[in-house]
């Protein structure tokens, strides 16, 4: 599974209409650790493919609409 949660946070990620904070990720893409969660989102956002930002609390993750494509209204990633 570990080799999936990267693509599982992209699909996650393209489907939602606004930005999602790491604790929301890591439920919604069933991962165990919110330390484990939060390393791919930081991995996805140097390898360009999602875009982040650190609050005051917790860090919140977004994929720049120029990376979100859709065709035939499916996200293509």
């Amino acid at each position: 599974m570990k080799a999936d949660y990267k693509k599982e946070i992209l699909r996650m990620l393209s489907e939602s209409t606004q930005p999602m904070d790491v604790e929301k990720i890591r439920v919604a893409c069933k991962i165990g650790n919110w330390q484990t969660a939060l390393k791919h989102c930081l991995e996805l956002q140097i390898e360009g493919k999602i875009q982040g930002i650190k609050s005051s609390k917790s860090w919140t993750f977004w994929i720049p609409p120029s990376n979100n494509k859709t065709t035939r209204g499916k996200t293509v990633l």
